[in-house]
């Protein structure tokens, strides 16, 4: 069995064939199709209609349930923490039979700007915070997020109504998901940065964290 199989969904999905992914030819375009023991996702590559063949449309489902309120309230304690010193934060949720779902803060450095850190090893949700700045992904999010988990990032933490954006991340390749798809519960004051309606934006934030080599 090959790392990486190549497929077209003649009859809907096909079953999965690759030992870390797919790629998937359906009549809405190309997909990266993965899953792991937390999620099973279908991720778009590239969109286009191809004649012919069934759609099989963008999916994302957590196998192991949505993230409990308790884990979300961590996260932003930690992250408003964090922002009252003006620096970043990056934290991760872990999973395991026995225990359910854990918060765990990696080692790392932080600053205004920019976070350095030693990714843990498997894990279902790595998040970030960027204080007062916007909750958005930046090109190093893009470069340093690589595997196969949900990310997400907290913005405008000195706000009324702060922001919150969620993403599953497919070895490179990114499908924006809404907060009610990851976590129980209420998300309080925060916007979905991603499907609530837009706010005006301001200071932008373009720098974010940095994985330490060989991590």
């Amino acid at each position: 069995m090959a790392l990486v199989e190549y497929l077209i969904a003649r009859d809907g999905l096909p079953p999965r064939r690759g030992l870390a992914y797919d790629y998937v030819l359906a009549g809405d375009g190309l997909y990266l199709v993965a899953e792991n023991r937390h999620l099973d996702v279908r991720v778009p590559v590239a969109s286009v209609d191809v004649r012919g063949l069934p759609p099989i449309y963008p999916a994302f489902t957590l196998r192991t349930g949505r993230l409990p309120q308790e884990i979300w309230e961590q996260v932003v304690e930690e992250a408003r923490t964090q922002g009252r010193s003006g620096h970043e934060v990056l934290l991760a949720v872990t999973y395991e039979e026995n225990t359910g779902y854990r918060l765990a803060r990696p080692e790392q450095l932080v600053g205004p700007l920019q976070i350095v850190y030693q990714p843990l090893g498997e894990v279902v949700l790595e998040i970030h915070s960027h204080h007062r700045y916007a909750a958005r992904f930046s090109r190093v999010d893009d470069a340093d997020e690589q595997r196969l988990c949900v990310y997400g990032v907290l913005g405008r933490l000195d706000r009324d109504r702060p922001e919150a954006a969620l993403r599953v991340g497919a070895y490179g390749y990114f499908l924006p998901v809404p907060w009610e798809a990851v976590f129980a519960g209420e998300r309080g004051a925060f916007r979905d940065a991603y499907f609530d309606p837009a706010e005006e934006r301001e200071g932008e934030h373009g720098v974010s964290h940095r994985p330490e080599s060989g991590g």
